[in-house]
């Protein structure tokens, strides 16, 4: 029995063992496998916050490259606008015959209410007489009227605020001209300058002991001009030259002619003032008279070196 008991206890023992041996082992974790995949799949999953970013660095950066890229592109955008429209305001270049006569006139008109200085000088050459007797006694006298020959120039430097202790002087007058007055009207743009050019209508004066009269487009121009005898008047129509001789020729008849006119402006495009302005036109006095005869040149005023 003792035996038998003992082969029993140990048949169960051996039984026992076997099952042991058939249980499958506990799978062991590894942490730092775990851990290190668990970020992997956070990082992929989840992008940092700007807030998250922020507190980290104390700084704050853009949300993304693109953003960045977008807000330089929308300043530069934003800078090109500005220029633009700083463009758009400064004005355009004159092109019609209104336009050019209006720009012009704004830009003499504008000298004459800054009381500018300027030097001006005023010629006539090419000059013929073709005279009788009593005309050619008085010849060098009538060039002298109409300020013909290199002796009879007229200069003057005019400085500003000049105007004000010389007004009956008013070296520059303000321009009147309208497209009824010019034939022809160009600007061209040079760097910032405006180079404009216009063709005046003829025009004619008379005058004698009785009557006078004057239809002179190339006076609107804003050339100083008179009906008295002034050195310092440009157009020396029939009206001035009867004033000057009437003592000596009280019964002349004058008539005066003018044509091929021709003024010439070249303007600061930035500020709309005058660099410079030429006026020409070729002359014709005709002296009725005894002895008379006619007198002609061409005549050139020029102002320039303006100051405002």
């Amino acid at each position: 029995m003792k035996k038998l008991l003992a082969l029993l206890l140990a048949a169960a023992m051996l039984l026992s063992f076997a099952a042991c041996g058939e249980k499958e082992p506990d799978p062991v974790t590894d942490e730092s496998t775990t851990l290190a995949d668990e970020t992997l799949d956070a990082n992929a999953t989840e992008a940092p916050s700007a807030d998250a970013t922020e507190s980290a660095t104390g700084e704050t950066e853009p949300a993304s490259v693109e953003d960045a890229t977008g807000e330089a592109t929308s300043e530069a955008a934003s800078e090109e606008d500005s220029t633009a429209a700083e463009e758009s305001t400064a004005p355009a270049k004159p092109a019609s015959k209104d336009e050019i006569i209006s720009y012009y006139n704004t830009a003499v008109n504008e000298a004459v209410a800054a009381k500018v200085g300027f030097n001006k000088l005023r010629y006539v050459d090419n000059e013929q007489l073709n005279a009788g007797f009593l005309l050619k006694t008085f010849g060098s006298l009538l060039y002298q009227f109409m300020g013909i020959g290199a002796e009879n120039k007229y200069t003057m430097d005019v400085t500003k605020g000049q105007w004000e202790a010389d007004l009956p002087h008013q070296y520059l007058r303000k321009s009147t001209l309208s497209a009824a007055d010019v034939t022809n009207a160009t600007c061209t743009a040079n760097g910032n300058q405006y180079t404009i050019v216009m063709d005046v209508k003829g025009g004619k004066s008379y005058a004698d002991k009785n009557s006078k009269s004057n239809s002179s487009p190339i006076d609107k121009c804003g050339i100083c001009v008179g009906d008295a005898d002034k050195s310092y008047f440009d157009h020396k129509t029939a009206i001035v030259i009867y004033d000057a001789i009437d003592d000596v020729l009280g019964g002349a008849k004058i008539s005066e002619s003018y044509n091929n006119a021709k003024v010439k402006a070249v303007i600061d495009s930035t500020t709309g003032h005058l660099v410079s302005l030429t006026v020409e036109y070729n002359i014709s006095v005709v002296i009725d008279a005894a002895g008379g005869g006619n007198a002609t040149g061409s005549s050139h005023t020029i102002y320039k070196n303006f100051k405002y």
